[in-house]
């Protein structure tokens, strides 16, 4: 065998282990025991701005979703606060401005408390990750954006749950409309 050959040789070889090492090295997905069909309750607690182009507030968010019962609680600097609980049929949203109002679904008592058309069923998808009444499959991939309803969503940073992968930093724009949301931590069960 001359030099040459040796070469091409050792060449081929190389190429052949690098090709074989990057296939062996390929990230899996990870399968997680619990799916989102199995979980009973959810929850996060976060930072959630909101803005309309006029006005804007900010403050800690606490979210939970326990069976068919949703409640979210909102606290905001100079004691401004807010917590709605919703469940089948009824809707009651306590606010430290304007007290109590109870209605049938919670999108219409927000609306009727800021002013807008607040995105609140479709902001339980977006928080996971998914388009409104999307099925609740394990992300494939990490989302950059998504168009829901008018709305573009995008998917700023992602962290790891006992579900999967889901949403750490999302901001969701529609017009002169914003709601911002940074996860500290889920509870999922």
């Amino acid at each position: 065998m001359n030099h040459y050959s040796l070469y091409k040789f050792a060449f081929v070889l190389c190429c052949f282990i690098i090709l074989n090492g990057c296939h062996n090295n390929q990230i899996k997905p990870i399968d997680y025991p619990l799916q989102w069909k199995q979980v009973k309750s959810w929850s996060f607690n976060g930072k959630m701005a909101i803005n309309d182009g006029k006005n804007s507030g900010s403050g800690r968010i606490l979210w939970t979703v326990d069976n068919d019962t949703s409640n979210a609680k909102f606290k905001a600097a100079m004691g401004h606060s807010w917590s709605i609980t919703e469940s089948a049929n009824s809707a009651k949203l306590e606010s430290s401005d304007n007290g109590k109002i109870t209605g049938d679904n919670a999108s219409a008592l927000i609306t009727h408390e800021l002013g807008w058309e607040f995105p609140w069923q479709s902001l339980a998808y977006w928080v996971r990750g998914y388009r409104t009444n999307q099925d609740l499959e394990q992300h494939s991939t990490l989302l950059e954006s998504i168009t829901d309803n008018g709305w573009t969503i995008i998917y700023q940073k992602w962290m790891k749950t006992p579900i999967g992968i889901l949403p750490k930093k999302i901001k969701a724009t529609k017009d002169n409309y914003s709601v911002k949301l940074i996860i500290y931590n889920w509870d999922i069960n």
